[in-house]
């Protein structure tokens, strides 16, 4: 009985967690990496795969963006990309992490 009671008591927790954030899990780091003229590809092989894609007259923008709801901590980067190319990266300062 004491068995079952903790392993739901582990299942609760883990839920608990995990609810806790939404969104796409990236670094700044990697967002540093990606360069204009990289394919589509390129980039996810870095990034993984965006949190959206909203098309504009202009090309895509990718949108990566992360918050974690028990911390209140977010963060948020995207790349414009045309002819399935990245033609636009934004400056990240260092002091983003």
């Amino acid at each position: 009985m004491l068995m079952r009671i903790s392993k739901v008591v582990a299942a609760a927790a883990l839920a608990f967690v995990l609810s806790g954030c939404a969104g796409t899990s990236f670094s700044y780091d990697d967002a540093r990496k990606v360069q204009i003229g990289m394919t589509e590809e390129q980039v996810t092989q870095i990034m993984g795969p965006p949190y959206s894609v909203v098309s504009r007259a202009d090309g895509q923008m990718w949108v990566w963006s992360h918050a974690n709801g028990m911390t209140g901590a977010s963060r948020v980067v995207s790349f414009r990309i045309v002819d399935g190319k990245v033609v636009e990266v934004p400056t990240i300062p260092t002091s983003f992490k």
